[in-house]
């Protein structure tokens, strides 16, 4: 049973893991002229690498039964634990937001305000818009944390798969 709500979880954070590798490299180089965005595109790539790295335990281990090697355990592992403080994190944030709309009626206004005469929807629309956002990004952060705790349990039973090749 837990293993099909892996699957299901795997599948669910691999859209995601595609947009935030595309992020990643479109950001990069903007990272480092900036560096106060390595942090946050750090957090972002491993987050990218752990689902693919999860994905190919998946289909490649647990299904394939092919042996991995012990660097696809440890590719997985320390992903797993960066992507487990970013879901942490996501998930703190967006209570914060749902436990405090008049942050989100801030941000409305900021963004109405930097966007000036380009961004032509009213506070309401761009505060419906970060709610639903932040109520997405709840969800996913839950599945990828829930996912992150299942990968370790899953590392461990199938701890075979992870020997070194000779």
């Amino acid at each position: 049973m837990k293993l099909t709500i892996y699957r299901i979880f795997s599948i669910l954070l691999l859209p995601v893991a595609i947009i935030y590798t595309v992020v990643f490299l479109m950001f990069i180089r903007a990272a480092f002229d900036n560096p106060t965005m390595l942090i946050p595109l750090f957090l972002v790539a491993c987050v990218a690498i752990y689902s693919f790295a999860s994905l190919n335990f998946l289909i490649r281990g647990v299904d394939g039964k092919k042996v991995l090697g012990r660097s696809s355990k440890d590719w997985l592992k320390v992903n797993a634990i960066v992507s487990a403080i970013f879901a942490i994190l996501m998930i703190s944030q967006c209570i914060v937001f749902i436990m405090h709309p008049e942050m989100l009626q801030d941000l409305a206004t900021q963004a109405k305000q930097n966007a000036g005469a380009e961004l032509k929807a009213n506070n309401a629309t761009i505060e419906n818009y970060l709610r639903v956002t932040s109520y997405f990004f709840l969800v996913y952060a839950i599945v990828l944390l829930t996912h992150v705790i299942l990968s370790f349990y899953y590392t461990k039973m199938y701890n075979y798969l992870f020997q070194n090749e000779k």
